[in-house]
């Protein structure tokens, strides 16, 4: 049966890595037959990179400890071509007290990924072609904002700064493509330094008392707290929190942000008043273009791609975005950093 499973490569390895079965898929996807695999060890035989040796090695170490494990990177086939391979590893268990090696099914995914890649660059040039009319167009209606001040036309004024209003909505969004296309093409380089987190948060609660009135954010913190981190892409984490928490709480008055020391790590909690999150939605709120049927419902502008884009940055900086709510009660959204 395993030899004959021809819609999957499959090969069994022992405990160290070593080949001890390949099927007929296997050698049809990387050329080489079953007597040239056999006693080779996989890493070697099919992974020339060796920081990709390296990621094959924790992946056979993660099965080990977990049962199962997914890994997706270049192969090298027996004539040097290489492929995009998704493989998925399970862990062999000759009993409950032996482990004996693992079972790895390979797909090749090369036209898939071509096909994303060409995605990614599509996004990262109509984003970065977007961005200088945008550009232009703010500056020479910030222009034009100085001139009907001057000549107090309130009218025309209150027009104008509804269209500069929606033209900043256009940058955001731009840039949150731009974000969403580095973080899915792993191309998101973090900036680490250490800074004092509460004069950065101050500072976006100000901007925030200019922006949007309607709401006092209230902030409860030490006198300082030193964190390590991206200093620009957290600051935007707590912009994407903030306004979300003013966004969905149009009836409420104010917004609460507490820094604090908790389980030896920096704690932030953004709490609003609104009509809070059905417990179905608070699983899925993280993903990737995801809007609630009650944002559908009032209508309430967004993309879907702040809470994604803040979850995939704190990840990459090994830490945490969770949120608790309750219907009727408003919802608060956490997250931690590093001292």
């Amino acid at each position: 049966m395993f030899d004959h499973t021809n819609m999957h490569a499959m090969c069994m390895l022992a405990h160290d890595g070593t080949i001890i079965s390949w099927n007929k898929s296997a050698q049809l996807l990387t050329g080489y037959a079953e007597h040239e695999a056999l006693g080779k060890k996989y890493a070697t035989l099919m992974i020339s990179d060796s920081s990709k040796r390296a990621a094959f090695a924790r992946a056979l170490l993660t099965t080990n400890r977990k049962g199962l494990a997914t890994l997706e990177g270049l192969r090298e086939r027996k004539d040097k071509s290489t492929y995009w391979a998704c493989t998925f590893i399970t862990r062999i268990d000759a009993s409950p007290s032996v482990r004996s090696g693992f079972v790895l099914i390979s797909h090749d995914i090369s036209k898939a990924r071509r096909i994303e890649q060409k995605r990614e660059e599509y996004i990262g040039i109509a984003s970065h072609e977007l961005r200088n009319p945008i550009t232009t167009l703010s500056l020479y209606s910030e222009l034009l904002a100085r001139e009907l001040e001057h000549n107090h036309d309130k009218k025309n004024l209150r027009m104008l700064r509804d269209i500069q209003s929606q033209t900043a909505r256009l940058v955001t969004l731009i840039d949150d493509l731009l974000i969403v296309n580095k973080l899915e093409g792993g191309k998101l380089m973090l900036k680490k330094q250490t800074f004092d987190l509460v004069p950065v948060v101050k500072k976006i609660i100000k901007d925030f008392g200019v922006l949007s009135p309607t709401h006092q954010i209230r902030l409860t913190s030490p006198a300082n707290y030193m964190v390590t981190a991206d200093k620009d892409k957290i600051a935007q984490v707590v912009i994407n929190l903030l306004t979300n928490a003013i966004k969905y709480s149009p009836k409420a008055e104010s917004v609460y942000t507490t820094i604090r020391m908790r389980r030896k790590k920096c704690e932030v909690a953004i709490r609003d008043f609104g009509d809070g999150i059905d417990r179905k939605d608070l699983a899925e709120i993280f993903t990737r273009f995801y809007r609630t049927q009650a944002a559908e419902s009032w209508q309430v502008a967004g993309s879907g791609l702040g809470l994604y884009i803040s979850k995939e940055v704190l990840k990459r900086h090994r830490q945490r975005l969770w949120a608790k709510s309750a219907k009727g009660k408003g919802s608060t959204f956490f997250f931690t950093l590093s001292s």
